[in-house]
């Protein structure tokens, strides 16, 4: 990947990270904060709402398999920021 590309990919994720940032997703956000979906389904969403799929993903890196899916279920998991019920 050239240096043109990885510019092209930066200023594209320049507003999902603006997006996850308005949606409360911070660099050091805590799982009290957010009462809702997981963290994995936070940034897929959001991800998707900017039209970058599993597909774009992968042909930006170069991979046959993103394991996109996994890593979302394991975000979920390691974050799990829905409201618990008393």
């Amino acid at each position: 990947m050239d240096q043109n590309e990885k510019n092209n990919i930066r200023s594209e994720m320049e507003p999902v990270m603006e997006e996850l940032k308005r949606q409360g997703v911070t660099h050091n956000t805590t799982p009290e904060e957010l009462e809702r979906m997981g963290l994995g389904d936070v940034v897929e969403q959001v991800l998707n709402n900017f039209g970058i799929t599993q597909d774009r993903f992968k042909s930006w890196f170069g991979l046959k398999e993103c394991r996109c899916t996994e890593r979302k279920k394991w975000l979920n998991n390691l974050f799990s920021w829905q409201k618990k019920k008393s």
